[in-house]
């Protein structure tokens, strides 16, 4: 077994693969984490990744969908990938890309960690390395103990208004008082851009990081100074909700009381601005659920009054499968919307016998679900042999 779970960490000029060629590829192995693939990379070139070091290059965080604070400039992590090597249930070694087992492709781009196959190694497209920039600020004037509300309204007002047509370049978090985010570009393209200018113009803005860099992998830290947060919890209480682009478009005053409301109501949240390239990329054509093609932010709770809150505002919306409530409610049709019904039916066809069940994965067997499915199995082998006894 040692064999299937190599760490790879190598980097293929030229790569030939279902009749198109990729200037340049890494192949992660599935023991990886994130930290070692970025050192790989370095800023020889640009790799679409998660933003905590210590996440799997190439399992939850990538069959779930694989957010990224560069998302809304390349895509998803998905979206980057040319093959997977899986170990399936029956125990083969296979390839899934585009123009071989492209059912399996489709089905672990988005479908879930866990559910159809053992990822050994992903081949990620590389991009050419480009100057980043990272911007963190915190409404200056929202602490003990007035708690002034007046800059983090306009704050709030600023971000509904400007999500629908920012600029793809930036991308990363926000909270309903911060911003922590990364723009593909020089200082002075960010300075100049509309919607930095727009925060700097808010007041009360305290600007704790402004650095650029020759990459987002410089820009990070690296490769002596990366840093991350604690990527496991033993009590973390996150939620996630996807927010139409249509609804922010359509509906920005009823979306700025959301946020707003949210304030005396739990107040935490850590969220992703997306959209961008995310949307360029048909909602059927990968498994994650079709509004994470189609919204501009995915909010991320850990109270359950403000999670509760966007379900009963947008009750269709679907949740983020990276950052996904482990008790969701209706889970399978807020991960994976309309790409539900094919799933399930690849799910019967790569792992008939469920030898891969994991919780709220495609095809879920609860204890007492799985202990019904072994009896039937059981009645009817039983029943088989007496038949053929009685011939």
């Amino acid at each position: 077994m040692d064999e299937h779970f190599k760490k790879y960490g190598e980097i293929k000029k030229a790569y030939e693969k279902c009749s198109e060629t990729y200037d340049a590829v890494l192949k992660v192995g599935g023991g990886q984490i994130w930290e070692e693939a970025y050192k790989v990379v370095g800023n020889d070139y640009h790799v679409i990744g998660g933003g905590g070091l210590t996440v799997s290059a190439a399992g939850g965080w990538l069959n779930g969908g694989g957010l990224s604070a560069s998302a809304r400039i390349y895509g998803m992590g998905i979206d980057q990938v040319v093959e997977f090597e899986v170990i399936t249930a029956d125990g083969s070694k296979i390839t899934a890309s585009k123009c071989e087992n492209d059912d399996l492709f489709w089905a672990l781009r988005g479908g879930g960690g866990g559910s159809f196959g053992v990822t050994t190694s992903v081949h990620y497209k590389l991009h050419a390395t480009k100057p980043f920039c990272e911007i963190y600020f915190v409404v200056s004037d929202f602490f003990e103990p007035t708690y002034d509300t007046k800059t983090l309204f306009k704050w709030i007002d600023l971000l509904v208004d400007s999500a629908p047509t920012i600029d793809p370049k930036w991308g990363g978090y926000w909270t309903l008082n911060s911003g922590i985010f990364y723009y593909q570009g020089s200082e002075a393209e960010v300075k100049n851009d509309d919607f930095y200018k727009k925060v700097e113009a808010l007041g009360n803005i305290h600007l704790v990081t402004f650095k650029c860099a020759k990459s987002y992998f410089a820009v990070r830290g690296g490769p002596d100074n990366l840093s991350t947060d604690q990527t496991s919890q033993d009590e973390f209480n996150i939620a996630s909700r996807l927010v139409p682009m249509d609804f922010v478009k359509n509906s920005p005053d009823k979306m700025k009381e959301i946020l707003k409301w949210m304030i005396p109501n739990g107040f935490y949240t850590f969220n992703y601005i997306i959209g961008g390239k995310m949307m360029d990329v048909a909602t059927d054509a990968t498994a994650v659920h079709p509004a994470m093609r189609q919204s501009v932010f995915q909010i991320e709770t850990f109270d359950e009054r403000l999670i509760q809150k966007l379900r009963d505002e947008l009750p269709e919306s679907g949740a983020g499968f990276n950052h996904a409530a482990k008790n969701e409610p209706d889970w399978e049709n807020q991960f994976w919307g309309s790409n539900r019904e094919r799933l399930e039916t690849l799910k019967k066809k790569w792992d008939p016998e469920n030898r891969f069940n994991c919780w709220h994965c495609v095809g879920y067997l609860t204890k007492s679900n799985a202990c019904s499915l072994s009896f039937s199995l059981f009645f009817y082998f039983t029943a088989f042999v007496i038949l053929m006894g009685a011939h």
